[in-house]
C-alpha cells in the first residue's frame, strides 16, 4: 500500500485579497490572462490529481461543491478567483465529481491580527519591519507577468524558504511587551496545523491530493506534511 501523494500549489488571490501584500494581474477575463491560466492548467494536469483540495472554510464545502456541480452542468459563470479559474477547471479537466475544501479561519488562538501586528512593528521595530517588507518585495518580484512564470516563481525553493523566513521572524516582534507579535503568528501555526489535520482525513492510500493555496503556506505546510510522515511529497515545480 502506498502513502498517499500530496503537491502544495501555491499561488496569489486572483481577485485581490485582505492580506497586506498582494499581486495585481489585472483583468483575469482578458483573452491573454485566459491563455496564460489554460497553459498552467494544462501543466497542473499532468500531475494526475485524484482529489483538489483548496483553500476555502471547510465549513462552505457544501456550499462551494453546489457551484462546481452548476459549472460542470454549464450553468455557472466562472468569478476571478484562483478556486473557479484553477481548482474548477482543472477538476473538471479531471473528471472530478466534487473538490474540497480545507481552510479554517476562526478567532483561534489569535489575540492581536496580522495589521495590528505589522503596524506595531513598524512603530517600534522598524529593523523588524522593513525586513518583513523587504521579504514582501523578493516574494512579489516576478521574472514575468505571465500567469505561469507568477506560478513558477511563487512555487521556487527560493520564494519558499523566504516567505517562511518572513513568517518566523514575527516572533520577534514585541518580545518585551509580551510578545506581541506572537498573537498573531500562534493563530498562523495554528490555521496551518488545521489544514494539516484536514489534509490527513481527506487522504486515502494511493492518492495524488493537489492543494492550492495561497504561496504563504507552502513552506509551513510541506514541513508539517513532511514531519508527519504520511504522504509522500510531490513539488509543484516540477510540473510548472
Amino acid at each position: 500500500m502506498n502513502k498517499p501523494k500530496i503537491m502544495v500549489v501555491g499561488c496569489f488571490h486572483m481577485a485581490g485579497h485582505s492580506d497586506l501584500h498582494g499581486t495585481n494581474a489585472g483583468d483575469i477575463f482578458s483573452d491573454e490572462r485566459q491563455k496564460e491560466i489554460n497553459e498552467t492548467l494544462i501543466n497542473l494536469k499532468t500531475y494526475g490529481a485524484t482529489k483538489i483540495a483548496v483553500e476555502v472554510k471547510k465549513t462552505n464545502n457544501e456550499n462551494m461543491n453546489k457551484e462546481y456541480k452548476e459549472y460542470t452542468n454549464g450553468k455557472l459563470n466562472l468569478k476571478n478567483n484562483e478556486v473557479h479559474q484553477i481548482g474548477f477547471r482543472l477538476a473538471k479537466e479531471l473528471n472530478h465529481d466534487k473538490i474540497h475544501a480545507i481552510d479554517w479561519m476562526e478567532q483561534g488562538a489569535a489575540t492581536h491580527g496580522a495589521g495590528e501586528v505589522f503596524e506595531y512593528a513598524k512603530n517600534n521595530h522598524p529593523n523588524i519591519h522593513q525586513f518583513i517588507e523587504s521579504c514582501a518585495d523578493f516574494l512579489e518580484n516576478y521574472p514575468s507577468q505571465s500567469i505561469n512564470d507568477m506560478f513558477r516563481y511563487m512555487n521556487s525553493a527560493a520564494c519558499i524558504n523566504k516567505a517562511t523566513e518572513m513568517y518566523i521572524n514575527h516572533a520577534r516582534i514585541g518580545v518585551a511587551d509580551d510578545y506581541y507579535g506572537m498573537g498573531w503568528l500562534i493563530w498562523w501555526y495554528q490555521r496551518n496545523l488545521i489544514i494539516f489535520a484536514n489534509l490527513a482525513e481527506l487522504a486515502e492510500p494511493d492518492d495524488k491530493i493537489m492543494l492550492l493555496i495561497g504561496a504563504s503556506h507552502t513552506g509551513i505546510l510541506n514541513g508539517f506534511l513532511a514531519d508527519s510522515a504520511l504522504f509522500e511529497l510531490v513539488h509543484a515545480a516540477d510540473y510548472l
